[in-house]
């Protein structure tokens, strides 16, 4: 939903989506909460036909063309899937370039949407999409289409959508996005000369998107803008407001651009954001409950209300410490906590193959001493790419918790796999590994843990005195054995 420099996707917002569109939409997130996937798919896709600016319909028809895909290729039945997929698509991705050369996007994307709504995961399909989508101005929807796509692939096709997202958000201006990703694809072929160009090129064009930001070492950045009313804008909407008129001013902007555009979810986004900088939670509670007549089923939309929802909690919990009522902050503390977690509970259950969620509930189960509710929820969350390390550590955790330890390391050693470089994720893991051996009475093994740590960081956690104790562990066992 963020969004997106120099395209003509925010234009299309002003368009009105018929009320005919907006019931077979409904319907379509009815038949997604069943289960029933592929009819969603087709009424999800009508929408979007119909009306091509319907942004929350394109990410649900993505979300249920993600779901029907899986739910008939679980497992390893996806590589086979997308293999056939690829070779029956073959002729059909060949007219994909001509259409677009011919100015015939409309055609082409046609086209491509099929192909997705064969196979949502596949690569060449995705390729495709991403080339057709900008050709159409809807560089948008390309993101928010590989961003989904991210949480869902085979670990092997990470790297290809990870550079792909990358360099679409760097063709799109986004850098200070699009270097997080540039990076990582980058780390993945460190002889591509090109990627590590725009890993620089990021960084440096990033820092110039900033913009003017009123440093200190620069008090001339005003006139070098040329326009002063601008520049204040521009400095008010880069976060810098510092007055409740500044704030009423933006809002009052806001709100006007929300009147001509009542569609366009960055606005309230925006306005949203300016409310909750002053405090006034209520009121951005109550645009995102505005904004939810016309995106019911959108998981940004229900991510950010959460979001919000506890930063007021966290400030009145700051509030009541000030006051220093004590019972009030234990009573707010747990109020906040409840929310967090029926709230997390109530997403999964709307969007039961979203493995982020998942993972979410899966913490939220372990962090209030439910280890077999949250060993559930991880092992799903082991499929999203971004928190499998993450899911396989407190999987670990909740085994050993239960007294598995056998099963503990198992996840441990799949988690250290997936880490070619010792960084404090995986010093974590070998600190629990450490933990484990100990436990089980094996001192040599802990000690190669330790050690490991002790070589990159002799300040991480206890682990000096860890050491120490190994090595006298060590010298006693040794001086016994000689006696």
């Amino acid at each position: 939903m963020s969004s997106i420099d120099n395209t003509k996707t925010n234009d299309a917002s002003v368009v009105n989506i018929p009320q005919k569109v907006k019931q077979q939409h409904s319907k379509a997130v009815a038949a997604m909460e069943r289960g029933n996937f592929d009819t969603a798919v087709a009424l999800f896709y009508y929408c979007v036909q119909q009306c091509p600016e319907f942004s929350a319909a394109r990410r649900n028809l993505r979300m249920a063309e993600i779901a029907s895909f899986k739910q008939k290729n679980p497992g390893k039945k996806a590589a086979s899937a997308h293999q056939m997929a690829t070779l029956g698509a073959m002729f059909t991705t060949m007219k994909i370039p001509g259409l677009i050369k011919s100015g015939k996007t409309a055609e082409a994307l046609a086209v491509v949407e099929e192909l997705l709504k064969k196979d949502p995961l596949n690569v060449a399909f995705l390729k495709s999409y991403v080339t057709v989508a900008v050709a159409a101005d809807q560089g948008e929807a390309a993101v928010m289409t590989l961003e989904l796509a991210k949480e869902h692939v085979d670990v092997k096709d990470m790297g290809s959508i990870v550079e792909m997202l990358g360099r679409l958000l760097f063709d799109l201006k986004r850098y200070k996005e699009a270097g997080p990703y540039i990076e990582q694809a980058s780390r993945l072929k460190p002889n591509n000369s090109e990627l590590m160009k725009m890993v620089k090129d990021c960084a440096t064009l990033a820092t110039i998107n900033k913009g003017w930001d009123a440093s200190e070492k620069d008090k001339d950045w005003r006139t070098a803008l040329g326009n002063k009313e601008e520049a204040v804008k521009l400095e008010q909407q880069n976060k810098m407001v510092k007055t409740a008129d500044d704030a009423d001013a933006l809002i009052a902007e806001t709100m006007q651009k929300l009147e001509a555009e009542p569609r366009n979810m960055n606005y309230y986004f925006a306005l949203a954001n300016l409310y909750s900088q002053q405090k006034r939670y209520d009121e951005a509670l109550a645009v995102f409950e505005k904004a939810r007549e016309f995106a019911p089923a959108d998981p940004e939309l229900d991510r950010r209300t959460a979001a919000l929802t506890i930063e007021k909690f966290n400030h009145e919990i700051a509030q009541l410490q000030a006051a220093g009522d004590e019972q009030g902050v234990a009573d707010k503390t747990t109020e906040r906590d409840q929310f967090e977690f029926d709230d997390i509970s109530a997403r999964v259950g709307r969007y039961p193959n979203d493995y982020h969620l998942r993972y979410e509930l899966g913490m939220q189960y372990h962090k209030h001493g439910y280890y077999d509710d949250a060993i559930g929820q991880l092992q799903l969350a082991i499929k999203s790419p971004k928190d499998k390390v993450s899911a396989l550590y407190h999987l670990g955790l909740c085994f050993r918790y239960k007294g598995l330890l056998d099963m503990a390391v198992t996840q441990l050693e799949q988690a250290i796999e997936l880490l070619p470089s010792m960084n404090e994720e995986k010093m974590n893991i070998f600190y629990l590994m450490g933990e484990i051996s100990e436990e089980e009475g094996n001192i040599d093994e802990a000690a190669k843990y330790f050690k490991e740590i002790y070589r990159v960081d002799v300040r991480f956690r206890d682990i000096s005195q860890r050491i120490d104790k190994i090595y006298a562990a060590q010298r006693a066992a040794k001086e016994k054995a000689n006696q």
